[in-house]
C-alpha cells in the first residue's frame, strides 16, 4: 500500500507539471500568436516555416527591386522621350537653315536656336535620379556623361549596363551607359566617334560661319540626328518591354507571396479558438489534479507504517 500511494502521488505530482507547463504555453500562444517556437514543438512545421520564411524574404527583396526597377525606368524612358523632341525639333531646324533664302540674320537666328536646343538636350543627357545617380552612365552612375564640349567620359564609355534581379533567374537593365545612345561610332558629320551634342556644334559651327562645305555639314548633321534618333528609339523600345516584364513579375510575385505568407501563418500563428479551449481544458485538468493531491496528501503514511 505505502507503494501503491507513493506511486498515485508521484504521477500526481506529473500531471500538476504537466498541467501547468500546457498552460504556460497555451498562455504564451494566445499573448505572442505564435504557436511555432523552436524545432520541437513540430520538427517538420518548423523547417518548413524557416524554409518559408526565407523565401518569403527573398520575395519581399524582390518586390523592393521591381519598385525600384521601375521607377528608375520610367524615369529614363520618360526623359528619352522628351530627348526626342528636343532632337526633331533640331531637326526641322537644320532642314531649315538649308535654304539659299536665308540671310545672316536668319541663319544667326536658327543657329541660336539649335544652341539652346543643344544645351537643353546636352542637360538631359547629364541628367540625374533621385538619389543623385546619373541616368545614362551605366556602372559609372556616379561619373557625369558629358563635359561642356559633349565629350564622352572615358568612365561612363568603358561603363556597362546596371542589372536588377528581379525573380529567379531573371534581371532587368536599370541604367544603360550613354554609349549605345547618343554616340556615332562613325559620325558622317565628324568622320569619327562622336556624340551628338558635337555632331551639333560642328552644325552650328557652319551656320556661323559658312564653309565651303557647308551643305555637307548640313546633310550629313541630319544623318547623325536620324541615326541618334533611331537609337533613342530602339531603347525607348526595350525600355517599354522591361517595364511590361515588370508588371508581370509584381503581380506574380505578389501572389505567390500571398501565397506563401497564408501558409507560413497556418504553420507558425496562434489558432486563438483552439488555443483558448487547449488553455480551458487545462485549467480543468489543473484543478482535478490537485483535488486528488490534496486527497492522497490527506492519506498518513504514517498509519501504514505502524
Amino acid at each position: 500500500m505505502r507503494v501503491s500511494t507513493s506511486m498515485i502521488f508521484s504521477q500526481g505530482l506529473t500531471n500538476l507539471q504537466q498541467q501547468q507547463t500546457s498552460i504556460l504555453t497555451a498562455q504564451q500562444q494566445i499573448a505572442t500568436g505564435v504557436k511555432l517556437t523552436n524545432p520541437a514543438d513540430d520538427p517538420v512545421a518548423f523547417s518548413t516555416a524557416s524554409n518559408l520564411s526565407v523565401l518569403i524574404s527573398k520575395q519581399n527583396q524582390y518586390s523592393t527591386n521591381i519598385d525600384n526597377a521601375t521607377g528608375k525606368i520610367s524615369v529614363q524612358e520618360s526623359t528619352l522621350g522628351s530627348m526626342t523632341g528636343i532632337l526633331q525639333s533640331i531637326r526641322d531646324a537644320a532642314i531649315q537653315v538649308n535654304n539659299a533664302a536665308n540671310d545672316p540674320t536668319s541663319r544667326a537666328a536658327l543657329a541660336d536656336q539649335i544652341t539652346q536646343l543643344r544645351n537643353a538636350l546636352a542637360s538631359q543627357m547629364n541628367a540625374t535620379d533621385e538619389r543623385g545617380e546619373y541616368l545614362f552612365s551605366g556602372t559609372a552612375a556616379k561619373q557625369t556623361p558629358y563635359n561642356s564640349s559633349g565629350v564622352l567620359n572615358p568612365a561612363v564609355a568603358a561603363a556597362t549596363p546596371v542589372g536588377l534581379q528581379i525573380a529567379d533567374g531573371q534581371s532587368v537593365t536599370i541604367n544603360t551607359p550613354a554609349t549605345g545612345l547618343f554616340q556615332l561610332s562613325n559620325s558622317a558629320t565628324t568622320g569619327g566617334n562622336a556624340s551628338i551634342l558635337q555632331v551639333l556644334d560642328q552644325l552650328t559651327s557652319a551656320i556661323t560661319n559658312q564653309p565651303a562645305n557647308v551643305q555637307t555639314v548640313y546633310q550629313t548633321a541630319q544623318q547623325d540626328i536620324d541615326t541618334v534618333m533611331n537609337q533613342i528609339t530602339n531603347a525607348r523600345g526595350s525600355m517599354g518591354n522591361a517595364l511590361n516584364v515588370l508588371t508581370t513579375a509584381k503581380s506574380n510575385n505578389s501572389a505567390e507571396s500571398v501565397i506563401n505568407q497564408q501558409t507560413l501563418s497556418n504553420l507558425r500563428d496562434t489558432d486563438l479558438a483552439s488555443a483558448i479551449t487547449k488553455l480551458n481544458q487545462s485549467y480543468t485538468n489543473l484543478q482535478a489534479t490537485q483535488m486528488s493531491m490534496v486527497k492522497i496528501q490527506g492519506l498518513s503514511l504514517f498509519n501504514y507504517m505502524r
